[in-house]
């Protein structure tokens, strides 16, 4: 039977080494193992196999889980368990720790979705850091133009055209939302 492992404290491939060596220590087969993903897939004989396999990732101190048992469907294996998913993780909110998540968990391989009560990108992109600190620029700009102390260097200010530079604002943070999607 092929079987899916979680193995917790995983963390290089290092790790993954000592895990295919313990599990070929007890008879395993086939063996793949991911720090990534935090698992390892072999094929064992019967359930004994399982718990073999598990105390074998013990005594090298990993912490096992609890063992899926996968099989085969259009030429893959599968949880026994599994339904038909799209994605890998599903994230609720889209701030600046959700994107931080989302972005690590796509750089080991994960489909990942968001689920966002309002607009796409959380304070930071909507109404925090980006329009903030977009019009508070604009302001030091006008204000270091008006003030310039350098004798030689010309420079002027004229008046603020407030629409003009909230729409700018505003076509910044709609451009960031896309690039979020």
């Amino acid at each position: 039977m092929r079987v899916q492992l979680r193995i917790h404290g995983m963390t290089c491939t290092d790790c993954e080494k000592h895990i295919r060596k313990a599990l070929n220590s007890v008879g395993a087969e086939n063996i793949s193992a991911s720090f990534r993903r935090g698992e390892a897939t072999f094929e064992v004989d019967e359930q004994s196999g399982i718990e073999s396999a598990k105390r074998a990732v013990a005594e090298i101190g990993y912490e096992p889980g609890d063992p899926e048992i996968l099989i085969r469907s259009e030429g893959n294996y599968e949880p026994l368990t599994a339904g038909n998913y799209e994605y890998d993780l599903l994230i609720i909110g889209s701030g600046g720790s959700a994107f931080s998540a989302a972005i690590q968990a796509v750089s080991y391989g994960a489909k990942v979705g968001m689920i966002e009560r309002g607009t796409i990108g959380g304070t930071c992109v909507n109404i925090g850091c980006v329009p903030s600190k977009t019009l508070l620029r604009a302001g030091d700009l006008n204000h270091l133009a008006g003030n310039n102390p350098f004798f030689g260097l010309n420079t002027s200010s004229g008046p603020v055209d407030l629409k003009l530079l909230v729409a700018q604002k505003n076509e910044l943070v709609g451009d960031m939302r896309q690039q979020i999607c």
